[in-house]
């Protein structure tokens, strides 16, 4: 029978049953198990007492008290909050451990041991958990022990020495791309986990436990690419390009009378209906441009008398102009335009939440399963709001761990957990 046939294969979130424990905080942690959340995983997110996860107070802006940093990261996640170093809130984090199919944490290496939850102590009561730890640089090597976020990685593993102008200083992504790319690795490797996990219980097999570790240097330095491997075969290490890129041409940023739009002539043919866009046969015929290595060994003779030309007409004319021919192209577009993008809304990629704050706008999951007229999982399912502090500490000790709600509010008022603020009442 086709998959046609039978329909989407994903009818259900591929992780509903599944169990995440998050022990990390600020971005890269948080990212990957929003993502897991995402999948349908119930993540339990363990924050400390009074202050939580430091990005709940990265802001300016805020909302409602939580900033928009944090609120943009911690969708479908339950908070609890428990101080791991009194023993009684060690031991409830171990109990919620043992119930966990997979275990997240982002401290520098060591600092969980310390704690008490590291790899060894939550294999003790999960033996066959799925541990990850995300750290800067990774769990050995000489710089092992360093801190480090994601400013740091994109200068020390080479990013921000290809990324300016060149006669500008270097300059770091718009976006903590190490941070966000190291979350999306780590769940790679999670789902590798859990799928090694599934094949060995079918073969009868005892499943043990897998440990994960996942560094920011290696994703970035995974990244560098074209880049790294174009050093490694010339000697001669690339310098800064603006928005161009030195291996193709056009490829790049170009300004016109109304504002700047991007333009990518990826092959010769492309070229062809570029030129005929723009109504410059000329360049067409011109063999000092007929292929893509002749434009970029004569870009300085092309690219100037193109940006002139760009100069001349509005960016909407240009665009619908190379639409027309197939050329790739588009407008560089401030926040607010991107989220009234027609195809950015017709994708359904914003989507407000129901907070107690008031209403919070977030991205959508950006995978879908399922062709858009099969159905599937149901793309317009509302997520799980971001958490407040301790929204959820007793229900989950009560659910998960059967502890009674009078044991719950005594341990609330020795200090060793925080219950959820009033704004969370009815959520």
């Amino acid at each position: 029978m086709s998959l046609s046939s039978q329909g989407p294969l994903v009818a259900v979130l591929p992780l509903a049953g599944y169990r995440v424990l998050d022990l990390s905080r600020a971005l890269v942690g948080p990212y990957c198990t929003m993502l897991l959340g995402d999948l349908g995983a119930d993540v339990i997110k363990v924050e400390r007492p009074e202050t939580g996860d430091e990005a709940r107070h990265w802001g300016p802006p805020f909302h409602g008290g939580e900033s928009s940093y944090f609120l943009s990261m911690n969708r479908n996640k339950r908070s609890v909050a428990l101080d791991l170093k009194d023993a009684t809130g060690l031991r409830l984090c171990l109990e919620l451990a043992a119930q966990a199919d997979i275990v997240i944490e982002n401290f520098r290496p060591g600092v969980a041991d310390r704690l008490g939850v590291g790899y060894e102590a939550v294999r003790a009561v999960r033996p066959d958990v799925v541990y990850c730890s995300i750290s800067a640089y990774g769990q050995d090597g000489p710089d092992a022990w360093k801190p480090g976020y994601d400013l740091i990685m994109q200068g020390e593993a080479g990013m921000m020495s290809v990324t300016g102008h060149p006669d500008g200083p270097p300059v770091k992504a718009g976006v903590a791309e190490t941070d966000i790319l190291a979350g999306t690795n780590a769940l790679a490797a999670l789902l590798g986990a859990l799928l090694a996990r599934e094949r060995a219980e079918h073969a009868g097999s005892a499943p043990g436990a897998q440990y994960i570790d996942v560094g920011l240097l290696e994703g970035q330095v995974s990244l560098l690419g074209y880049h790294l491997v174009g050093t490694l075969l010339s000697g001669k290490p690339p310098g800064r390009m603006g928005n161009a890129l030195p291996y193709i041409v056009p490829y790049q940023v170009f300004e016109t009378a109304t504002f700047e739009i991007t333009i990518a002539v990826n092959n010769d043919q492309l070229w062809q209906h570029f030129c005929r866009a723009v109504e410059l046969p000329h360049l067409a015929a011109d063999p000092r441009f007929a292929t893509n290595g002749d434009r970029v060994r004569h870009r300085g003779q092309l690219l100037p008398e193109l940006e002139a030309l760009f100069r001349t007409r509005p960016a909407d004319e240009w665009l619908a102009r190379l639409e027309r021919e197939g050329v790739p192209c588009g407008p560089i577009n401030t926040m607010d335009r991107v989220a009234t993008h027609p195809q950015v809304q017709a994708r359904g990629l914003v989507r407000e939440l129901d907070h107690p704050i008031g209403p919070v706008p977030t991205t959508a999951l950006p995978w879908r399963y399922g062709r858009p007229a099969e159905g599937g999982a149901d793309p317009d399912a509302p997520p799980r709001p971001p958490p407040l502090l301790g929204q959820h500490t007793e229900a989950v000790l009560v659910e998960v761990l059967g502890c009674s709600p009078e044991a719950v509010a005594e341990w609330a008022e020795q200090g060793i957990v925080q219950l959820g603020s009033a704004r969370a009442d009815g959520v």
